[in-house]
Formats: structure tokens, sequence, C-alpha cells
């Protein structure tokens, strides 16, 4: 995974505060000091001393720039729905304070320092999921993410929704006065679509880690071959994500009684969903880590408009806050995990069909009087039909908005929407897969696992015991969804991953 996204999970996990460098503050002081000179020129420039989008025509007064900046971020705050989890908006945040240091934004110092000051006292502004259509950048998001820099809109404070204005009157920070490109320097740009997909990349990690895990237990489960993951196979294609796949379900089945129990069976050729595992998972990993690279470079970018360039004495307007980037790629990754979904599906079929897997009915012993699995098979191949749905690329869909001038938007922020929605059930899809193979595995003869799916489904018994009645099982699946919260797991399985 790119290194940008790495240090963003290290600032999640530790919440370290952050501040700017000399050399950052250097660079925000010339630009702010460009853009001070070019209103003294009375230069006209769009979103400084004009209006916004259709109204960039309109020419705003030198006395009423502040009011301009002030009344964009109210105007802007029209985000409707539930509000985002406050790790995107920490997200938010840290890439905005990192985007206007780099010194292309002419925004003041002192604006930067208060997102600073707000994100380390864990002041987190309540944004609302829907209303940006990720071009001209993500203009309500982040209107509501900057709201309570002036002292307005919700936030949380210790774990409790309020208003800014409560904390402004109790003294808990006092609010910025805004200046001229301040307020759009504050709400142009992609942070919030591209938050969202770092956070999807995050969870993704862990998914592409415990659906391996789940994939080798399901095959020791089925008794399948472990003669397709064989490297000399994957060399003769050359695809690296295939390759590493390969290797890591080895490591996984590494020492499995199981595998080798039935190296001379009848069996000639398991199912693709098998078979195939390295070829989709591979091109899954290929997939996330082309992603990564994208956002990486989203990361280090200036999506700001317009933009400032001190050195050349220059301030030009272009379209850096097209979301493009991040919404095909929050596409592309929502295919992938689509995909990743449909395979999971079908070797929790295989499992439940005695004339494919030779184990019970439903994997349960008395069948009949007990459905098993039946219907936990019936809740994947639901969410796994929904994410087909929504796997419907957003970046497709543009629509013209601010009056025909805005005339090709990126819907980036609908693509992370709906990728963040793919994310929850494919990690729906893997715990019923991991329950499905632990059962899967118990119903075989007592035989050693393999040195990872052994951790594996150790675990998955720890959580939740055998069935052997029939039983209300939507606790079993919350319970092993939680292990997606299980660090010390994870990193117990990525170290036999990656051994």
């Amino acid at each position: 995974m790119h290194g940008d996204i790495l240090e963003v999970k290290k600032f999640l996990e530790k919440q370290n505060s952050i501040s700017l460098t000399s050399e950052q503050e250097d660079k925000i002081k010339k630009a702010r000091k460009l853009i001070k000179k070019a209103i003294e020129e009375d230069r006209t420039i769009y979103g400084i001393n004009t209006g916004f989008g259709k109204l960039s025509q309109v020419k705003v007064s030198r006395d009423k720039l502040q009011k301009l900046q002030l009344n964009l971020l109210r105007s802007h705050a029209c985000g409707v729905g539930e509000p985002v989890k406050r790790d995107i908006v920490r997200i938010m945040m840290y890439l905005k304070i990192d985007n206007l240091s780099k010194g292309n934004s002419g925004c003041s110092l002192d604006v930067v320092n208060k997102l600073i000051e707000l994100l380390n006292k864990e002041i987190l502004p309540v944004v609302p999921q829907k209303g940006s259509v990720g071009a001209s950048g993500d203009l309500a998001p982040l209107a509501h993410m900057s709201l309570p820099l002036i002292g307005e809109g919700e936030v949380y404070y210790q774990d409790e929704k309020t208003q800014a204005a409560n904390l402004v009157e109790q003294g808990v920070y006092k609010p910025v006065k805004l200046g001229p490109k301040d307020g759009l320097s504050l709400i142009n740009g992609t942070q919030y679509s591209t938050a969202m997909l770092i956070y999807a990349m995050l969870e993704t990690e862990k998914i592409m880690t415990l659906a391996q895990l789940a994939a080798a237990m399901s095959i020791e489960a089925d008794m399948a071959t472990d003669v397709p993951f064989y490297d000399q196979i994957h060399q003769a294609r050359g695809q690296k994500g295939q390759i590493k796949i390969a290797h890591q379900i080895l490591n996984l089945l590494e020492d499995s009684e199981i595998i080798a129990s039935h190296k001379d069976c009848e069996k000639v050729q398991d199912p693709y969903s098998y078979r195939c595992i390295p070829q989709v998972y591979g091109t899954v990993q290929d997939t996330i880590d082309f992603v990564s690279q994208i956002v990486g470079r989203e990361m280090q970018a200036v999506t700001d408009n317009p933009l400032v360039f001190p050195e050349q004495d220059k301030v030009f307007s272009g379209g850096n806050f097209h979301a493009e980037p991040i919404a095909m790629s929050s596409d592309y990754l929502a295919i992938a995990l689509t995909d990743l979904g449909n395979m999971i599906e079908r070797r929790i079929a295989n499992l439940m069909d005695s004339n494919m897997s030779h184990l019970p009915p439903f994997l349960i012993e008395a069948s009949g009087v007990n459905s098993g699995f039946m219907i936990a098979h019936v809740t994947a191949a639901a969410l796994t039909a929904e994410n087909r749905t929504m796997a419907n690329p957003a970046s497709v869909e543009t629509i013209t908005t601010s009056a025909n001038q805005e005339d090709h938007v990126s819907m980036a922020p609908n693509a992370g929407l709906k990728l963040l929605n793919i994310i929850d059930n494919i990690e729906q899809i893997v715990a019923i897969e991991l329950l499905v193979a632990a059962q899967g595995i118990d119903l075989r003869q007592d035989l050693e696992k393999g040195r990872g799916t052994e951790l594996g489904y150790q675990k998955v018994r720890n959580a939740v015991p055998k069935l052997e009645d029939d039983r209300i099982m939507h606790p079993d699946f919350e319970k092993i969804k939680q292990l997606f919260n299980d660090k010390n797991f994870i990193e117990e399985i990525k170290k036999i991953l990656h051994k």
C-alpha cells in the first residue's frame, strides 16, 4: 500500500497531534502575500473578488470580500443524509491541512492553524454523507467540515454531538475570521472523496487478509487440492497479484494434514471458485495496488482553485478540483471487491451442496429437522446480489450543475458511498465463509489443519461454537464480523501470508 496511505493509518491509530513545519508556514505566507498584492492591484481573480460558478462574472467590491467568503461557507453547507464516519472526517481534515500547507492555495495561516487546532482537540465537524458531485471540489461536505472554524455548524466533541457555537461560548476554542480566498480554499478540493477512498483502502487491506484465510479454510473443508497454487503455474503467466496470492494461500495451508490426506483421491479438478482463487484474488490485489498509486498521488496533489504560484507572481484558474481520478478508482475497487464476493458466495454454495462437498446437506448432521447453514448462504447470496447492483460505475453518471457552467462532474462522492456499502457487505460475506468453512472442517476426520488455517479455525471457534442444532445465527454473524476489528489477529495472519 502507498506510503502516504500508511501514514494516514498511523495517524488514525495513534491520534498524534499534528503541526506545520517552518517551511510549510513560509509557503503559506508567501502565497497569502500574493493574494493580498493581487487585491491591492485590483486584479480580477475568480473566487477572490468575484462570485462563484456561474456568478464568476460578478465583480465583488473590496469592502465585501470578507462577507463573500463567509457567505460561501454558509450557502454551500447543503449536505443531507446521515453523518459520515468520524474517521473519514479525521482523514478529510488531515488531507485539507496537508493540501493547504503546500502554499498554492493562498489562504491565511490562521485558517490552517485553526483547522489543526480543531483536529488536535478532537473537535470533529458533523458532515452529512450526500450533496457533492465531485467537481468544483466536494463543496457541500467541505463546507460542513469548515463551518466550525467560524463557530458555526455541528461538531462531535467528547463523544457528544453539539453546536460549535456552544464550544465557543464555553471557551474550548475561538473562531477564526475569514479573509479573501479563505473560504474557497477550504471547500475547493477532493478531500471528501479522497478520504472515503482512503478509508475504503484501509478496510480493503483487512478484507484481503481475512478473505484469503477464509478461502484457505474452505479449501480444507471441501478437501480441495493445493496443486493449483503451485508457483510454477503462476510464474508461467507472470501476473504479479496472482503469483502473490498463490504463494500466500500455500503459506496458510502449510503442514495441513487435511490437504495431504487426499493427495491420491479420484477427484481430478476442483470448481473454479477453488482452483482459480489466485487468478481472481490476484486481479483484485492488482486493482488495489493500482488504486493505491492513484490515491497516493492525489494525497500529494493540490486540488484547490484558483492556484497561487508566488515564484511566478501568478494566480491561475484551472480544474484540479475535478475528482475523476478518485471517482474511477472508487469504481474500479468496487468492481474488484464485488467479484471477490462473487467467488466467495460460490464456495459457500458449494459447501452447502452435499453432491459437491460430500458433507451433510447444509453442513448439519441432523439435516431435515435442522436447516443448518441453508439461510446463511441465502444471506450471502443477497449481499452478493446487492453488491452487483451497486458496482455499476458512478463515474459515468455525469450531470450538469451551476447553470451549465459546471457541465461535466465526476460523481466521486457517490462512487465512494457505494464502495463503502460494498465493503460492509463483503466483510459480512467473508464472515459467513469463515463460519461455514469452520463447520465444514469440523465435519471432516480429525486431522491437523494448516499453519494459518488452524489459527483461523481456533479464532472462529473461540467466538462461536460448532452448530449442532439450529439456533439464531445473527449473533454468530456479528461476532465473526468483529474479527475485522481484531488488529492483533489480523497481524498474526498477515505474518503468515507474507513469510
